[in-house]
């Protein structure tokens, strides 16, 4: 059949590491954070406009979640109109990159889902590769255009400029904001303090999602779940340096399992969907051979069970997660609530 993308390695050249430090205070944590996200996005722009290897795409995308979730999340500790001025902008960047790799994940899979095929034959499933990749050729250039816009480099510079100035404490801000809403605004919050409380109440709203999930939610559910799931996984890597080293890597385990079966569930829909939507593509274009669009009918069907299948195990995965014993892991991981 076509021969797929073949993924590098990585992506050339190392970005450089910032990791935030005890003691640092909340927004010169949360700020260092974001500039090591844009430093990610920035690295791996390049990349992605030569179109070298998929990996610079998804290591761009990657980046953009996690400063919009952590934007979402304790963005609050930043000076005030940088959250609500950047979240739409990181979203715009999330949008403009989302068509392009989801077709590149799908010439990356094409010989797994090749040999899937039962009563058809990897060959088959050529045609749909050829719509993959002219789709792909259209949904690039929109997304080449929009990485080479003054939009895009505007939207880079001025938001490492602010950054940066929170970090060289020239921003102006009142570094005393409690994130839980209940300090004196003359004391400054460390990392700590800002770690146990975002923690915590990304947990919760996890719980929230999970306690209500059976095996017959509907989609919406649980497709709400993986995000609550997603925002916690990112909140724990970004304070990971003042949590306990053991209980952050048991509760990232933990927390892996559910989401590994989300993701499961999310692909199946989600991929289902998809083809059936290239199958009225290629038939309203240029119509395939009736054994393509039987290659494809299957891959649906197995996208489906695989669905089927991640609902059932999600309801047995869940109990660890939301257990008391998960509780008191995140409670013994997470640093005492101190003060600068």
């Amino acid at each position: 059949m076509t021969t797929p993308i073949a993924p590098a390695q990585s992506p050339e050249g190392d970005v450089p590491v910032r990791r935030i430090t005890p003691g640092m205070t909340a927004d010169v944590a949360v700020a260092t954070a974001l500039l090591g996200f844009l430093d990610t996005i920035e690295h791996n722009v390049p990349g992605t406009i030569e179109d070298r290897d998929p990996e610079f795409l998804h290591d761009l995308r990657v980046a953009v979640r996690r400063t919009r979730s952590l934007i979402k999340l304790a963005g609050d500790v930043l000076p005030a109109p940088l959250a609500e001025r950047y979240a739409p902008r990181f979203k715009w960047l999330g949008d403009l990159t989302t068509p392009t790799r989801d077709l590149d994940v799908y010439l990356l899979r094409l010989n797994d889902l090749a040999e899937w095929l039962v009563g058809a034959e990897g060959d088959d499933l050529d045609p749909f590769a050829e719509h993959v990749r002219r789709q792909r050729s259209k949904s690039r250039r929109s997304l080449v255009r929009g990485l080479r816009s003054q939009r895009f480099s505007s939207l880079c510079r001025n938001w490492r400029t602010a950054l940066t100035a929170v970090v060289d404490g020239r921003a102006g801000m009142d570094a005393s904001a409690d994130p839980a809403g209940q300090r004196s605004r003359s004391a400054p919050v460390t990392v700590e303090h800002l770690a146990a409380d975002r923690v915590r109440h990304a947990y919760k709203r996890v719980l929230r999602r999970a306690q209500v999930i059976t095996p017959d939610s509907p989609a919406e559910q649980i497709h709400a779940l993986r995000k609550r799931c997603k925002e916690l996984r990112y909140i724990l890597e970004v304070f990971e340096p003042v949590c306990a080293p053991g209980k952050h890597r048991s509760v990232v385990k933990r927390l892996k399992r559910v989401q590994d079966v989300l993701g499961d569930f999310q692909d199946g829909e989600v991929q289902s969907a998809a083809l059936r939507s290239f199958a009225q593509q290629m038939l309203d274009d240029d119509p395939p051979p009736a054994a393509t669009l039987l290659a494809m009918g299957e891959l649906s069907a197995r996208f489906t069970a695989q669905q089927h299948q991640a609902r059932l195990s999600l309801t047995a995965a869940l109990p660890r997660l939301v257990g008391a014993n998960t509780h008191s892991r995140i409670e013994a991981m997470l640093p005492a609530r101190t003060l600068a």
